[in-house]
């Protein structure tokens, strides 16, 4: 029988994943952004809301009877009670954070000012780090401690504090009980040390007062995904959590857990809302708050069909996954996942290039050797065999290629980012002047990463899952072959004491072993030929394709782009709003310098080439803007705005040219380049691979579907039109010489519904953009940008060939190998 899990059987395991039959070939390692909903929960939730009606738990009281009871259901499973612990539902943990510090009395009675403190892990998510804001207003202490002078103030046994009279102030600890960033679990049985004052001493070094009573605010959302939180053994003051994160289902709903006698400290809250007050006067300042905790807590009317589904979320969760460890379904989720990241963890640790030089660059805080230090969560970056960066966008890109989900970036926790990465904040100002920002594609910067990628496991998640994403990276990074590990099942014995049963056979992939076996290296030598060359005159119009040869400009392709269609209100026209545009051909004669606009069914119109001011007139009209970009261009005329109108059959439409002076430039580079733009959206070429389309034509399944190879190829309105063996190459390249000169990788090209435009006809179809989000898992990229570098091999020509060839450049080759 092959291995699925080590805790789970093959035959619980295959009942699993019958509840994520739509996932198909899809490998899903984002849990800890957010689970997954089994198929049967929904089907249960919409039978219950289509035989009952739930009314507003204000005016219904079997409605609020039944969120009573949920409320306990929630507790129950935090193997707690109402006569400990509170739930307040929220729209998450985010808001149930807010709550908390906005609500939080720093100061005792008998003081006027505040003579606590706000003290945070620097590894928390943001979400917690944004609480220093708040805290900042009520004019107490802000204090931030590394995880390094955590771990060890927690360790320190120190004396109980003085009287609770003596206090003068409330602190509030607020720290993950697991990091978001990698799985590190941070002890949950420090709670009555720090409450004894084992951080004391960290605060005397920031020279904050040391006189006060802590309070402990957990951000579980993490933890609680995968983990058991019992809060019969660690009993903090504050839990904070998201229901999407354990059951996938509802997603904008969560709970603040607060401790029954911590509730007299969250006394300063000022807003209050419908549902919250037992008395407001509208003329007079005057009003008096609920005395039940949570319905003083939750303004206006909660989210009640969201948490009735609850209800269904714990019962088909515990009916799905079977008690084998501590008899608990939580534990049992935790060891199963644990031992999937495991599984990984140890076999990027072991994996290495042909020279002997480690693939895997790991940002763990433990070596998971211990559950209860580390949840099933793996974060790393790749490297090439010289030792080189893959950018986590590559990764990114390459995984989706797979039908692999994983989180690339620093996942909203920059301290923990930063302390791995190395990074100082003057280098994190540094990176965002240099136009790096959270959650952008710019993952190198000067070859350093700036963010990194994570995979986090499920319960959904079996060995298979493990096995593909290792097949992927030593398919596309690492030129290697490895031994997939042993596996075995584990058996309970009274549902603690682990015993291994048997060894079970590897999974099967269609692959026998992990290897790359299309690793291409730079030979200076290429079977790549440039097709075909064509430019876009006028933009959204029809391409004019070139028989031998074409200039190089400043800006791209002469005559590339330089023109655009403006509607009345100076917008520019597009083939989203126009598909008829396709059918206007614009043709350069360069003997008789001019254009040439052609369309069925009209006279043919020319206009010159050389841009001589006086015969076109300057007008606001003249400023309009692509992609953000203020267009500063000159009017056509009458008589082709004119023609214009009638061929696409708009009134008031104007031709516009972009001023030769008009300096709009591409997005700053990494490099620091700046390179000029025509009226083009992001970069100054498109280069599109015919063997890439071809592939793509083979996965479109359409009947209705009739483009051949070509009529697809024009499709991508591509400036360079190349042909190989392989498809999917080019979004490997980092650079590429054609002929003589030598472009830049700009990344790949975005698209949109102008794909799905048949560029004879003007006609819509759904293809081929259905295809491309299907194959590459929505991210709609077909095609690579490209900027011109300059000529190589000592050449001082401008002009590119029809015919030439094309050489692709790696990471892991020079620069100056290439020339």
């Amino acid at each position: 029988m092959i291995s699925l899990s080590k805790v789970l059987n093959y035959d619980q395991m295959v009942d699993i994943s019958k509840e994520f039959c739509r996932l198909r070939e899809r490998c899903y390692l984002e849990n800890a952004g957010a689970a997954l909903y089994p198929a049967s929960l929904l089907q249960k939730i919409n039978e219950d809301f289509t035989n009952n009606v739930y009314m507003n738990p204000h005016s219904d009281k079997y409605t609020k009877d039944c969120i009573e009871q949920i409320r306990c259901l929630i507790l129950k499973h935090f193997n707690t009670d109402p006569s400990n612990y509170t739930v307040i539902f929220t729209s998450g943990t985010t808001q149930s954070l807010k709550l908390v510090i906005e609500s939080f009395q720093f100061s005792s009675e008998e003081v006027e000012l505040n003579q606590g403190s706000f003290v945070y892990l620097r590894d928390n998510h943001t979400s917690v780090i944004g609480l220093r804001e708040i805290a900042k207003e009520k004019s107490v202490n802000v204090v931030h401690i590394s995880r390094e002078e955590f771990l060890k103030s927690i360790k320190n046994s120190v004396t109980s504090l003085n009287a609770s009279s003596d206090r003068k102030g409330n602190s509030l600890l607020a720290y993950p009980a697991q990091n978001n960033f990698n799985g590190y679990k941070y002890p949950l049985d420090c709670i009555d040390r720090i409450k004894n004052g084992c951080l004391n001493s960290y605060l005397k070094k920031q020279l904050c007062g040391t006189s006060c009573n802590w309070y402990i605010l957990i951000d579980a959302a993490s933890y609680v995904s995968t983990n058991k939180l019992d809060l019969s053994e660690t009993q903090p003051d504050f839990v904070c959590l998201s229901f999407y994160k354990i059951f996938g289902y509802p997603t904008g709903l969560g709970a603040l857990i607060v401790k029954n006698k911590s509730i007299p400290i969250l006394s300063e809250k000022k807003y209050f809302g419908g549902g919250t007050v037992d008395i407001v006067l509208s003329s007079e300042d005057f009003h008096i708050k609920r005395e039940t905790i949570c319905e003083r807590y939750e303004d206006g009317t909660v989210s009640f069909l969201s948490i009735l589904a609850l209800k269904h979320c714990f019962d088909t969760l515990y009916s799905l996954i079977p008690k084998i460890v501590n008899n608990d379904v939580m534990e049992t989720i935790s060891h199963h996942t644990f031992y999937l990241a495991q599984d990984f963890y140890n076999q990027l640790k072991k994996l290495t290039h042909e020279n002997g030089n480690k693939a895997g660059h790991l940002y763990m805080d433990s070596d998971f050797t211990d559950i209860s230090k580390q949840g099933s969560i793996v974060t790393f970056n790749l490297k090439r065999k010289n030792g080189v960066f893959v950018g986590y966008a590559e990764f990114q890109h390459m995984a989706d290629l797979f039908n692999i989900s994983v989180r690339t970036g620093c996942f909203c926790n920059s301290g923990t980012c930063q302390r791995h990465l190395n990074v100082s904040n003057k280098s994190m100002k540094a990176m965002y002047n240099a136009g790096h920002k959270c959650g952008d594609d710019i993952d190198l910067l000067k070859g350093k990463p700036t963010g990194a990628i994570r995979v986090s496991f499920g319960y959904y998640n079996t060995f298979r899952d493990v096995d593909k994403l290792i097949y992927m990276i030593c398919k596309c990074f690492v030129n290697i072959q490895i031994e997939k590990p042993i596996r075995t099942l584990n058996i309970y014995k009274n549902g603690r004491t682990p015993i291994i049963e048997k060894q079970l056979e590897n999974c099967k992939l269609n692959e026998e072993s992990y290897s790359n076996s299309n690793s291409i290296t730079y030979t200076g030598v290429s079977d790549i030929t440039l097709m075909e060359i064509a430019i876009f005159p006028i933009k959204s119009c029809g391409a004019f394709k070139i028989n031998r040869h074409w200039k190089i400009g400043p800006k791209g392709f002469q005559f590339d782009r330089e023109w655009m269609v403006v509607k009345d209100n100076g917008v520019c026209l597009t083939q989203k709003q126009c598909p008829q545009m396709c059918t206007v051909c614009p043709e350069i004669n360069l003997e008789r310098q001019c254009m040439m606009l052609h369309c069925q069914g009209m006279p043919s119109i020319s206009i010159p080439l050389e841009q001589i001011s006086n015969e076109y007139k300057e007008s606001s009209l003249c400023h309009s803007k692509v992609c953000t970009d203020i267009i500063k261009g000159t009017d056509c005329g009458d008589a082709v705005a004119d023609w214009i109108s009638n061929a696409l059959g708009i009134a008031f439409l104007r031709l516009i040219r972009q001023s030769s002076n008009d300096t709009r430039s591409q997005k700053k580079k990494n490099d620091g380049s700046n390179k000029l733009l025509s009226l083009s959206n992001q970069a100054q070429f498109l280069l599109v691979n015919k063997a890439t389309v071809k592939w793509l034509r083979n996965k479109i399944d359409d009947p209705l579907f009739m483009d051949d190879i070509d009529s697809l190829t024009d499709r991508f309105r591509g400036n360079l039109i190349i042909d190989m063996a392989q498809e999917l190459a080019e979004k490997e390249w980092q650079k590429v010489i054609i002929g003589d000169h030598l472009f830049n990788i700009d990344g790949q090209c975005p698209r949109c519904q102008m794909v799905c435009i048949d560029q004879k006809t003007g006609q819509k179809t759904v293809e081929p953009l259905r295809t491309i989000s299907e194959q590459f898992a929505g991210k709609l990229r077909f095609g690579i940008y490209l900027s011109y570098a300059g000529a190589v091999n000592g050449s001082k020509s401008s002009i590119l060939k029809r015919y030439a060839q094309v050489v692709p450049i790696y990471n892991d080759v020079s620069d100056n190998t290439s020339r």
